[in-house]
């Protein structure tokens, strides 16, 4: 199944899925991140990938920045739509399908899009491409080495042998299932290559608390269930 087809079946529901206090505290947490790095920057332009149903729209529409956003799941996407008519553009799309002549001062890519994708090369090219020159690129992925553990614990050799080869793992529910790129900070290292300078790694789902969340992000990188970094564009 591809990771949109399954999001189209949880569409109705995912917001809710949120409201934990882990979840909202991760987004707390990301959004104080978002803050620091662009604070006192004089950005215009925001591409929101992997839109959603549009969680973090509100966010930058609150910085007065004009928003793009591409979203291949139909449901999402519509759900959406109908929460911010007339102040986005929406895109019902891959991002690997995505056109434009215009540059952006900052690529979104929350909710492990990264993981996702099922072409990484080819789409860090076009986020590069679309990007400009010192724009900043904030992301969320899922962790190789919780999912490690998670593997030991119910797997057998053979998955965790291909776990370590690939990193690539199967992620869902009972709505269905997809594959995940699970990321260790070498792998995030390598994704300058791509023309990007590593801003900052944290780690994601530390605590419920916010405090604890923001004191222990660097050193809990690798308890932590997903890894949330910033690039800049060179």
């Amino acid at each position: 199944m591809k990771s949109y087809h399954y999001y189209d079946r949880i569409a109705c529901f995912y917001d809710q899925m949120y409201e934990e206090a882990i979840w909202v505290t991760l987004r707390k947490a990301v959004k104080y991140y978002i803050e620091n790095t662009i604070k006192g920057k004089k950005y215009e332009s925001v591409l929101d990938v992997g839109t959603g149903t549009g969680y973090w729209i509100s966010f930058f529409l609150e910085k007065n920045l004009s928003i793009t956003a591409v979203e291949p799941s139909k449901k999402m996407i519509e759900l959406a739509k109908k929460k911010y008519r007339s102040n986005v553009k929406f895109f019902n799309m891959r991002i690997e399908q995505f056109i434009s002549d215009k540059k952006f001062d900052i690529v979104n890519a929350q909710g492990d899009v990264l993981s996702y994708v099922e072409n990484l090369e080819q789409v860090m090219e076009k986020i590069s491409d679309l990007m400009r020159k010192d724009g900043v690129l904030f992301a969320t992925v899922d962790s190789y080495y919780y999912m490690k553990k998670l593997i030991e614990k119910d797997g057998t050799k053979y998955d965790i042998k291909k776990f370590e080869k690939t990193h690539i793992t199967t992620v869902g529910s009972q709505y269905g299932s997809f594959e995940s790129r699970c990321f260790t900070l070498e792998d995030i290292l390598k994704l300058e290559k791509y023309g990007f300078k590593i801003l900052e790694i944290r780690g994601c789902g530390v605590s419920e608390n916010f405090v604890e969340e923001i004191k222990n992000s660097k050193k809990e990188i690798k308890n932590a269930e997903h890894i949330y970094f910033s690039l800049l564009k060179r």
